[in-house]
């Protein structure tokens, strides 16, 4: 049997699976050839904290907080720098015997730069620059911490942690948020961003455990002395 225009059937099958066959070998090359992408994961976890919120609040003025917790998520604080500190004793009319006695009304704004080492499989980069924002008040508390640039493939980095009074006890929220730039063959983009997210899952789960790890070395204390040396 012949094509109308003059080809055998035979042939035209055979062309067409030729093309078909050049058509899925140039999809599969596509598909496994390596490109540039941007992995993103986040993620959230809020604890109840067996602590009441002004001893929590002590706690994590007067202790060296950042570097118990930082150094749950496969971090080592390498070093700490206060940039700014403000405090606002309005609200306070014994100021100076009121933080002897651990019942300061003061609210606090603090800025903080931190350098970090990093030790993560998806990462590329040894170490991390961060800069901390805590704004710590009566009744709430917020601390953000941002990366100040791109280090080798980490994008950016940032953790949040929310705190306010529960009862007898301190609710706490916290986030962890990451973005990694990966060259894997577009075949495998989905799972780079699983990986990216199940970094940032077990980075916030991490973060919790060393929250309520550091919290419980404290709460227990009539007075939380500060660490001079932080």
């Amino acid at each position: 049997m012949r094509h109308p225009l003059g080809i055998s059937t035979r042939l035209v099958v055979a062309l067409a699976a030729i093309v078909l066959l050049a058509v899925a070998a140039t999809i599969g090359f596509l598909s496994l050839s390596s490109i540039e992408h941007l992995a993103k994961g986040s993620a959230t976890h809020t604890v109840l904290l067996d602590c009441e919120y002004e001893k929590f609040r002590q706690i994590m003025v007067r202790k060296n907080a950042t570097a118990a917790i930082v150094e749950q998520t496969g971090m080592k604080l390498l070093e700490e720098k206060l940039e700014d500190l403000q405090l606002d004793t309005q609200q306070d009319d014994r100021p100076l015997l009121n933080a002897i006695r651990g019942q300061s009304k003061a609210e606090v704004q603090a800025v903080k730069r931190l350098r970090v080492s990093l030790d993560d499989p998806h990462i590329e980069a040894d170490e991390l620059m961060l800069r901390q924002r805590a704004d710590i008040q009566n009744t709430s508390m917020e601390v953000i911490t941002q990366s100040v640039a791109a280090a080798e493939n980490l994008e950016s980095y940032a953790t949040t942690l929310r705190a306010t009074p529960s009862g007898q006890k301190t609710n706490v929220e916290l986030s962890v948020s990451l973005e990694v730039r990966v060259t894997v063959p577009k075949a495998f983009t989905g799972r780079a961003d699983r990986e990216v997210q199940k970094s940032a899952e077990e980075g916030v789960q991490e973060q919790a455990k060393g929250l309520q790890r550091f919290v419980g070395e404290h709460a227990g204390k009539r007075f939380i002395l500060p660490d001079l040396g932080g």
